[in-house]
């Protein structure tokens, strides 16, 4: 076997615990969920999965840090860009998110809510939340704001109680009507 599909292999055994170990959280709990089962359900050795990944909260953290990274993406924008154009697609992606990965929301939401894994996960979600608020802000600067950092402080405040109550009841009304207030209140 030649060292590239070597490499090749590895990176997709590693992308596939992801995805299982995710798939798992999700549906059984963090806590229900051991590795045993995880690699039983992923078709692969104890030995891989550790290899990957040194402990299960390792495992746990990459998950969250995997999950994070599908709301960051719409962060990184060219400072050029029509910063209106941006907001409309950060509040686009979060609600999308929120409808389309419902239930790895639900695995982040009780993460956050047990004190074991909150205090786990803790460090990369205060990161996600300081890098978001602080893009914020510059959007609401470019926007004109008079009080970019009170609006910024809202609009995050808004985006939490939508995440909160969504997830409380899985009410689409609610976040149809949610996505339709934020966008008037920080678009038009």
């Amino acid at each position: 076997m030649n060292t590239g599909n070597l490499k090749k292999n590895k990176k997709n055994a590693k992308q596939q615990i992801l995805n299982v170990a995710l798939e798992m959280f999700a549906s059984q709990g963090y806590h229900k969920t051991s590795t045993g089962a995880i690699c039983k359900e992923a078709g692969i050795s104890t030995g891989l999965l550790f290899y990957h990944f040194s402990s299960k909260e390792i495992l746990l953290n990459a998950i969250v840090k995997m999950i994070l990274s599908k709301i960051d993406r719409t962060l990184d924008y060219p400072e050029d860009d029509d910063p209106k154009k941006v907001l409309s697609t950060i509040i686009d992606v979060f609600f999308n998110s929120l409808q389309n990965d419902r239930k790895y929301w639900d695995l982040y939401m009780s993460l956050l809510y047990q004190p074991d894994t909150k205090n786990q996960i803790g460090k990369g979600v205060l990161e996600h939340s300081i890098k978001y608020r602080r893009t914020i802000f510059h959007l609401m600067e470019s926007l004109g704001s008079a009080n970019p950092k009170g609006d910024s402080f809202e609009f995050e405040v808004f985006r939490v109680g939508v995440f909160a109550s969504y997830l409380a009841n899985h009410s689409e009304e609610l976040l149809k009507k949610a996505k339709e207030k934020m966008r008037l209140k920080y678009l038009e």
